[in-house]
């Protein structure tokens, strides 16, 4: 049998057939080579998918390392031993802190809206600038600031619209100074 496409029992050690029990630690080699000690976390056996925490013990710590590996991808599975629940190791139990990720989803998000597409290296030094002290973001090569003022190509002060006199004076009053800053040539 190929070890492969085998349970981890029949590759190596174990008992009562159970392929990749959660809290069973096994030393792993992949097909690509890669050699590692993990601990299963969870195993998905529709996909064939197992998710292991580097290590031979449980992590202490407040994070850990894991690798979600294709198990048709382990050529070899040495049983090591078991954990009853590997994640409430030491009496400390994890959690994923959804909010945390949601912040930086929503962080990477934003960097990501702040590179814009088709624009000229001045036009992004611009917006970069803008964007340190405005709410800022793009409308295909247009910059948006605080909602409603527009900066068009070619970026300079007369090429400011919309928004209140007071809002669109004090964007032309920043937008030049920001291009003087930038040593961008003459704003009008």
């Amino acid at each position: 049998m190929n070890p492969a496409n085998a349970t981890a029992i029949d590759a190596e050690g174990g008992e009562n057939g159970d392929e990749y029990e959660v809290g069973k630690t096994y030393e792993v080699k992949l097909t690509t080579g890669i050699e590692f000690t993990g601990i299963v976390l969870a195993y998905d056996s529709d996909p064939h998918v197992v998710i292991f925490q580097e290590g031979a013990l449980p992590e202490t710590g407040e994070s850990m390392t894991t690798r979600t590996v294709n198990a048709d991808f382990i050529s070899k599975a040495k049983f090591v031993g078991k954990f009853k629940d590997p994640l409430a190791w030491n009496e400390k139990k994890r959690f994923v802190d959804l909010y945390g990720l949601l912040e930086k989803e929503a962080l990477a998000i934003r960097k990501i809206e702040s590179i814009g597409v088709g624009v000229t290296a001045e036009a992004q030094k611009i917006f970069d600038a803008l964007s340190k002290t405005f709410r800022v973001k793009w409308d295909n090569k247009v910059i948006v600031v605080m909602g409603d003022v527009r900066i068009c190509i070619p970026y300079h002060s007369d090429c400011v619209t919309g928004g209140t006199r007071a809002a669109n004076d004090q964007i032309k009053k920043v937008l030049k100074n920001v291009r003087e800053k930038l040593q961008l040539g003459s704003d009008t």
